[in-house]
């Protein structure tokens, strides 16, 4: 076991029956010679460390203590090295195997290794102790122990932090309940000075407003209650019902944990269901046809992405029967005649008479439609892709795929607005690029049909966003006679007269205070993507570069977890 914050550990273990002569005392677990000889047939190593508080920061008006983790662990390294390790010795001139003490004990006297709910890495065979008292007398402690019935396993319980004790709340909550005078429905007010003069301890006072299961606040702003104005403590009648922590152990924590991670979990998948469904909502003009022979077209004005998903079977099993088709061709010219004449074809919009041509576009086009033909990809990276990029999108084979297993796919986007015959040519080109994918020209043309999918449990459907149009449109320059023109600028983007600029310069300064990093990162990141995104820019673009790893340490530096800096810089 580890044990920390106690004075009167070796007392203990005398107290629990052992004798001086059981116990081997040593400041590590190195596994010397000395070592195998002094602890051979004891029953106890006793490792005892001493000062062992780490690194202490100062400040102009505080100094904090940390635990420094790796005390903890590197006794746990140590301690399976030793739980494994078979030595011999010699003893009056004969060689014997080193009979270890069965019982390990790691003493630091300043240790908290309860300290943000550390637990080792590796096992679980080693336990924690960690006595609030650290002069509590090693009778009392053992006599405690007498009626706590023995585990069949390991358990560990996890302490709050800021280690007040119980008996020093409840106290206080006594003295509080029995002084409080101002009540406003289920809650109790009383002034700064009254509820700390009361609780008798600056620390405790603030301690007890940090403890959740009190529910003790202190109001933002000052509010009159009578004729008294203060910015009131409020203690809700909740508090008073308060009996003690209730610890939990490892099989608790586990549950709670996997509760709450399945509440996010169904959160996440129904605010994820609602986004997949009001795009499969949408109602769009559709137009089929089978065979790409010819320009008219079957019109359905009011179709939805949905309803498109429904029909894959019913017309693959009663009007095309493609992939049996495909699947007995045996040449590539009878491939190439069945995709022309036999297999379903589809577009989005509308067009003059029902007749597909470039000339013929009136609008309403929202599907945008990649074609895959020249680079081998899976479909677990296609996926990738766009869940990437946040978009949503339907993958699925083409014709080619069921012909000879060849990895051709087609990819359907929603876009967030209709498009005109040169809006939809830059977003196809935009999205292509965005997602790394190289396409060919035909797949720009508004007019250009899509092959059907061929069953629907080959589409796969990946939840995101529509693609935004807007930032596929081109740039319209503004020519007035009033524009600065700051190519020759020698200015930092640190010193550009602009808000977020002046956040990137704060962060930097002086870092981001807690509850306010996440969208403070987001703004300083978006200013400098935005000017690597502008070519106008680009005599910026390397200090942008480097200012975007400046705050990426920063943020760390500040306390977000790196997966979080990922996401913000996504």
């Amino acid at each position: 076991m580890a044990i920390g914050g106690y004075s009167r550990t070796f007392e203990l273990l005398l107290k629990m029956g052992l004798d001086k002569e059981d116990i081997a005392t040593f400041s590590s677990l190195n596994l010397s010679q000395n070592f195998i000889t002094e602890t051979h047939r004891k029953k106890v190593v006793y490792v005892k460390k001493i000062n062992y508080v780490t690194s202490v920061i100062k400040g102009s008006t505080f100094s904090s203590k940390n635990l420094d983790l790796n005390i903890a662990d590197a006794f746990e390294e140590s301690m399976m090295i030793y739980k494994n390790a078979e030595r011999t010795l010699v003893i009056d001139k004969r060689r014997v195997v080193w009979n270890k003490p069965s019982i390990v004990v790691l003493d630091d006297q300043s240790l908290n290794l309860q300290y943000d709910g550390h637990r080792f890495l590796y096992q679980s065979e080693i336990g924690f102790v960690q006595i609030r008292n650290r002069n509590a007398d090693p009778t009392i402690i053992v006599n405690e122990l007498g009626d706590v019935e023995e585990a069949d396993r390991m358990m560990f319980a996890l302490y709050q932090k800021g280690l007040v004790a119980e008996e020093e709340i409840l106290n206080a909550l006594t003295k509080l309940q029995a002084t409080v005078f101002r009540q406003v429905d289920q809650e109790w007010f009383m002034k700064p000075t009254e509820y700390k003069s009361i609780v008798g301890s600056h620390d405790l006072a603030n301690a007890m407003k940090d403890i959740k299961e009190l529910g003790i606040y202190q109001l933002t702003s000052n509010k009159k209650i009578g004729r008294e104005n203060a910015r009131w403590i409020v203690i809700p009648n909740v508090a008073f019902e308060f009996t003690g922590f209730e610890y939990k152990d490892e099989t608790d924590i586990f549950e709670e944990e996997l509760r709450t991670e399945e509440q996010q979990e169904e959160a996440l998948a129904s605010q994820q269901e609602q986004l997949l469904q009001s795009i499969l909502s949408i109602e769009i003009p559709l137009n089929i046809k089978k065979g790409f022979v010819g320009s008219d077209m079957q019109h359905s004005p009011s179709e939805t992405l949905q309803s498109f998903l429904d029909d894959v079977d019913n017309i693959e099993a009663e009007k095309v029967g493609g992939i049996e088709l495909l699947s007995g061709a045996t040449t590539e010219q009878e491939y190439k005649h069945i995709k022309k004449y036999q297999l379903a074809y589809f577009i989005d919009g509308t067009f003059k008479n029902n007749e597909r041509s470039d000339n013929n576009y009136m609008g309403g086009r929202r599907l945008i439609s990649i074609d895959i033909d020249n680079v081998e990809y899976t479909r677990e990276e296609l996926e990738e892709k766009l869940e990437g990029q946040g978009l949503f999108g339907l993958i699925y084979p083409t014709a080619k795929y069921y012909f000879d297993r060849s990895n051709r796919w087609r990819i359907i986007l929603m876009a967030d607005c209709e498009m005109n015959k040169e809006e939809y040519k830059n977003v196809v080109t935009g999205v292509a690029k965005m997602l790394e994918l190289e396409i060919d020209e035909v797949s720009k043309k508004v007019a250009q049909l899509m092959g059907y999918p061929l069953a629907v449990s080959d589409v796969s459907t990946i939840i995101g966003t529509m693609v935004n149009v807007e930032q596929f449109r081109p740039a319209k320059r503004k020519t007035m006679s009033n524009v600065v023109d700051f190519s020759n600028s020698s200015k930092s983007l640190l010193t550009f007269n602009h808000a977020q600029a002046r956040l990137l310069a704060e962060v930097l300064d002086h870092g981001v205070p807690e509850g306010s990093r996440n969208e403070t990162y987001r703004q300083v990141y978006m200013y400098l993507k935005d000017t690597l995104d502008n070519p106008e820019m680009e005599k910026w673009h390397d200090e942008a570069t480097e200012l975007i790893e400046k705050t990426k340490a920063q943020a760390i530096l500040d306390g977000l977890p790196e997966k979080e800096v990922e996401v913000i810089y996504r």
